[in-house]
């Protein structure tokens, strides 16, 4: 790995403004990602992921029951990692907060969902970025979906062709993990909202190089109550 790729100061975005609408009632009370899983949060859980994989510097943008956060960073307990919080003055989406602090990213950067439960290889996926020289590199995960009941193909005359019993299929998933580089601030307005997909979509109508990242099946959105209940399970299995 090269010194520019194993820097100790990596630096990360996570993006945690969002309100968190399908996990209420929970998210009445506190923000989706300083709800606890096991002995920690969800925040911190994403947190160590990047120290391990070398992230030193983390920007939090906020949002949605801001003072929670300032809370949460006050009582954190020191661990190598410098975690500043930022405040967006309004709902940027997903991609247009982090124009506030193009300033501090000068390098590229890891941009994460706060929402996310993931035992991911984050410093890989950043040498990849590099080796390629990409404008984005966007993390991807395996997704199989079944269709609980026959599926029916029928011809024009209404004849029966064909008759699937449950059918599975294969797709990758945008598991909302990225690392950007710095020209994909030029697409990024300075005070208007922007989502991940939409800044996507400009990088590749500009002629930008966008990769994309196996990141493995160690990954969950707990953005439903079903998800975040299987969430401490699931973080117990990847420790064995």
């Amino acid at each position: 790995m090269s010194d520019k790729c194993s820097s100790p100061r990596k630096k990360a975005v996570i993006m945690a403004g969002g309100a968190g609408v399908r996990l209420r009632p929970y998210t009445f009370i506190l923000p989706k990602p300083l709800l606890p899983v096991g002995e920690t949060t969800v925040l911190d859980h994403i947190i160590d992921c990047l120290r391990a994989s070398g992230f030193g510097d983390v920007y939090i943008s906020v949002n949605y029951k801001a003072r929670e956060f300032e809370g949460w960073l006050e009582s954190r307990k020191a661990d190598g990692m410098t975690v500043r919080l930022y405040k967006e003055p309004r709902k940027l989406g997903t991609a247009g907060s982090i124009g506030i602090i193009r300033g501090q990213l000068t390098e590229p950067f890891c941009v994460v969902n706060g929402d996310l439960i993931m035992n991911v290889p984050l410093d890989k996926m950043y040498l990849r970025h590099m080796e390629t020289n990409a404008d984005v590199t966007i993390g991807i995960k395996g997704y199989q979906f079944t269709i609980p009941y026959a599926v029916v193909s029928k011809g024009g005359d209404g004849l029966l062709e064909t008759i699937t019993e449950k059918p599975s299929y294969d797709f990758f998933i945008n598991a909302g993990i990225y690392v950007l580089s710095q020209s994909v601030f030029k697409h990024i307005p300075e005070d208007d909202p922007l989502d991940m997909p939409e800044l996507i979509d400009a990088v590749r109508k500009d002629g930008g190089r966008i990769y994309v990242y196996d990141i493995g099946e160690r990954w969950l959105d707990i953005g439903r109550l079903s998800d975040y209940e299987k969430a401490v399970e699931l973080i117990n299995q990847w420790k064995e």
